[in-house]
């Protein structure tokens, strides 16, 4: 197994839930997480869950779990050390994936590449930037270009939201209010 896989780690999940404000009550108010982003799409909530200051969301809960779906996983995400790294190694990543439904994202904070497991449970490996973006900060990514190319699409991204911060900042900022 090449070593970029096996260093890859578990970072965060995200799953499907029928009733989101019912959700949010049991994992916020009974297992202490904290609410770092919400986030409004296509007529679905997604509510982004963190109990660490170094990490923006552990958990995300998103509305529209369905009972006759395989899985009720939003998806299972796997952090790797670095950009560069991601970038490097996504032919890896498409030789693994069992299915043809690869698909890359940059989020401005963070880039992701998104398949499914034999059962369809989505899979995302990702790197973190430097920066904090917004989660509406989300466009298709090319993987095919040149690491500087992705890297001045993502500057450009980035600089579309003027909340985007260092993800120090925004740790400092969330540990702060963690702690109120």
């Amino acid at each position: 197994m090449p070593s970029f896989l096996a260093s890859a780690q578990p970072s965060h999940f995200g799953f499907y839930v029928h009733d989101i404000d019912l959700m949010k009550e049991f994992y916020v108010d009974k297992l202490g997480f904290f609410i770092t982003d919400s986030w409004e799409f296509q007529g679905s909530r997604m509510l982004f869950l963190s109990k660490d200051p170094n990490e923006h969301h552990q958990l995300v809960l998103a509305t529209g779990r369905k009972n006759h779906l395989p899985t009720q996983f939003n998806q299972i995400s796997f952090e790797v050390s670095s950009l560069q790294d991601l970038h490097e190694n996504f032919s890896t990543i498409q030789s693994i994936a069992p299915n043809d439904d690869l698909i890359a994202m940059n989020h401005g904070g963070s880039w992701s590449v998104y398949f499914t497991d034999p059962e369809n449970n989505p899979i995302e490996f990702f790197a973190y930037t430097q920066t904090y973006a917004p989660p509406i900060a989300t466009v298709p990514m090319d993987m095919k270009q040149s690491f500087q190319q992705l890297m001045e699409e993502t500057e450009a991204l980035i600089r579309q939201f003027p909340e985007s911060i260092q993800w120090n900042q925004w740790r400092e900022r969330f540990r702060k209010n963690m702690a109120d």
